[in-house]
């Protein structure tokens, strides 16, 4: 009933316009019915309507034991980009597929910051950093890879593994953002991608409530055991043993008061603070960019959504004006015979309207690039927004940029130092 309706809407049209009285042949309205059947389906494209903050975060209610209180490291992200100067074929390629490199990067610290204040707000853990990679320094170590972000859709590849090798988990998380999402008066505090940062705290309380006493104290001891057998192999080293599966055991555990075994716990407390410190560089890049990020973003998802529709607009135009070239030369190779002028205006307005469409068509294409390019200047003007913040460890100054990582080992590698001429190992 519907095509009916849509086939003589287009029909009755033609016939206005171009005022002709007789009925069209029937290859002419073969073809209108093909623009009926584009019409529907153009129709049913739109997009569903997204609840926003639909995920409520599980909170702890129930006082956890010292001994069963997890510490989790949350590694920054990975962006999803190349490191470093990017070739600009790559870097279009990238632009085409909605990944902006300055954002990216920014993001991958962003978000790694959000979901640390994520999982404290819940209650469920110890305590929670942000780690330049994964450290036996944390009893849980969740990393993340940002797969998709333009504001409007968020996609994560997510992968949580305890100290004994255990994955806690190992998929990916999406979700779609309605525009009142970045109403910061409807929701104040809560992030335009919340819901996503929700559903990754409730999993890993999940996977943490499924465990009995003795696997949670398990993962506590093989994390200290672990870390002191990358600080002293020769004293450590053998107390836990990786299996072909690649699950992390006790061997053995230390004679009781063992003073070897108390320093590495000191140094470990060390690391704590000095991961404590790497923290506060991260929570004030964290709040000097939610402003400037959170704009970006309800920016970006103003162009994404006018991006998608302009292509599915392009796309459908071109569609009618292929088939509108294709009806008005059926219509003369059907009336060649005796073709009069009534035909000729038909098989005229096909053409012309085809035209017509073919150019708003490539039009609208043209905007989409410059919605690209103008996202691309917004993400350049952010990125220079968000600057480097050198801090200042024991008298040494470290400037915290993408290069944490090696300084992270360098601490750690001064940490192996100081344990060495303590204990003469």
């Amino acid at each position: 009933m519907l095509l009916d309706s849509r086939a003589r809407l287009i029909m009755e049209y033609y016939m206005q316009e171009n005022h002709v009285h007789s009925p069209p042949s029937s290859a002419v309205m073969k073809v209108i019915s093909i623009f009926a059947v584009a019409w529907l389906l153009a129709g049913c494209s739109g997009n569903q309507a997204v609840i926003p903050h639909s995920v409520a975060l599980v909170e702890q209610t129930e006082t956890v034991p010292e001994d069963e209180l997890f510490d989790v490291g949350v590694v920054v992200f990975d962006p999803g980009v190349p490191d470093g100067e990017i070739e600009p074929e790559v870097l279009g390629e990238l632009i085409r597929h909605g990944a902006f490199v300055h954002i990216r990067r920014t993001e991958a610290h962003y978000m790694a910051v959000h979901l640390r204040n994520t999982l404290q707000d819940s209650g469920h853990w110890g305590s929670v950093w942000i780690m330049p990679g994964e450290s036996t320094a944390a009893d849980i170590n969740v990393s993340a890879e940002i797969l998709h972000s333009d504001g409007d859709r968020l996609r994560l590849k997510v992968h949580a593994v305890d100290s004994t090798g255990r994955d806690w988990i190992d998929k990916d998380y999406s979700m779609a953002t309605a525009s009142d999402s970045f109403n910061r008066q409807l929701y104040p505090g809560l992030d335009p991608y919340q819901d996503v940062f929700n559903r990754i705290a409730n999993d890993l309380a999940e996977v943490k409530d499924d465990l009995s006493s003795a696997e949670k104290r398990d993962v506590r001891t093989v994390a200290q055991l672990r870390f002191a057998g990358e600080l002293s192999p020769e004293a450590f080293g053998e107390h836990v043993v990786q299996e072909r599966s690649g699950r992390f055991v006790l061997n053995r555990l230390p004679a009781d008061d063992d003073p070897q075994f108390e320093r590495t716990l000191s140094v470990r407390d060390r690391e704590h603070l000095f991961v404590e410190t790497l923290n506060e560089h991260y929570v004030e890049v964290y709040a000097e960019s939610k402003d400037s990020y959170h704009g970006w973003r309800e920016t970006a998802r103003q162009e994404v959504v006018a991006m998608r529709e302009l292509r599915r607009s392009g796309r459908w135009r071109t569609v009618f004006g292929v088939v509108g070239m294709i009806a008005s030369v059926a219509h003369a190779l059907e009336n060649q015979n005796d073709y009069d002028y009534s035909d000729a205006v038909v098989t005229d307005s096909l053409i012309q309207v085809s035209v017509e469409l073919l150019e708003s068509a490539q039009l609208r294409r043209e905007e989409m690039r410059v919605h690209a390019e103008a996202l691309e200047e917004y993400s350049e003007s952010f990125d220079a927004e968000v600057k480097p913040i050198t801090v200042e460890i024991d008298g040494i100054q470290r400037r915290l940029t993408g290069t944490a990582t090696a300084q992270y080992e360098d601490w750690r590698e001064l940490l192996r130092q100081i344990f060495n001429e303590e204990t003469g190992l």
